[in-house]
């Protein structure tokens, strides 16, 4: 199992899927092919760093570059072939217990949910945690109007499954109301605000 370097070379990982899709040609199967195998060798334990990863890109990126990456992720989406983490139903604590595979915002929104039932406890993520996470890649994302919209829908999509067992009834609908702010206003910092209102306002 690949293991996390003590002190991880953010800054070079960035620059390298940065070069991929611009020599590989964003939308281009090249560089989804890179990015997928980038996102499958680090696993579901090492997910988070992709993540990581895809901040460093919005921090650092010249804004040509920030979109040939924003165009690579809505490409991906398309063709189903989103870099994803894999997580359990919430709620469970059972080994075996069935797993859906989540792109990167949506993998946040959960990560950042407090945990409940027999799991009560405290999120993965606080909430500043996740506001700086989200809205980094929701800023990457921002760089291509259709990346937005696409990624936005997407989010609608995942709320709007009853019958997926991964998110809890007061996460569907906080998501669903962060993805329609976010398609209405490019506004990365806005629908993450109103997502941690919602947490809030759950765990009063």
């Amino acid at each position: 199992m690949p293991e996390l370097l003590a002190q991880p070379r953010w800054v070079e990982a960035a620059q390298a899927l940065i070069g991929g899709c611009l020599d590989l040609g964003p939308r281009q199967e090249g560089a989804i092919a890179l990015m997928e195998t980038v996102c499958n060798g680090l696993g579901d334990q090492l997910y988070p760093a992709f993540l990581r990863v895809l901040a460093e890109v919005n921090l650092r990126g010249e804004y040509a570059a920030r979109a040939a990456v924003a165009q690579t992720l809505a490409q991906s989406l398309c063709q189903g072939r989103l870099p994803s983490g894999s997580r359990a139903a919430w709620g469970a604590h059972q080994a075996g217990v069935q797993r859906r595979s989540l792109g990167p915002i949506e993998y946040l929104c959960l990560a950042a949910w407090p945990r409940t039932g027999e799991s009560r406890g405290a999120p993965e993520l606080s909430p500043e945690q996740f506001q700086t996470l989200a809205g980094a890649v929701m800023e990457l994302l921002d760089c291509d109007a259709e990346a937005r919209l696409l990624y936005a829908g997407h989010l609608c999509a995942v709320a709007d499954d009853p019958l997926d067992g991964t998110m809890p009834r007061e996460v569907r609908a906080a998501l669903r109301a962060f993805a329609q702010s976010w398609r209405s206003h490019p506004d990365a910092s806005r629908a993450c605000a109103a997502f941690v209102e919602s947490l809030s306002r759950a765990g009063r």
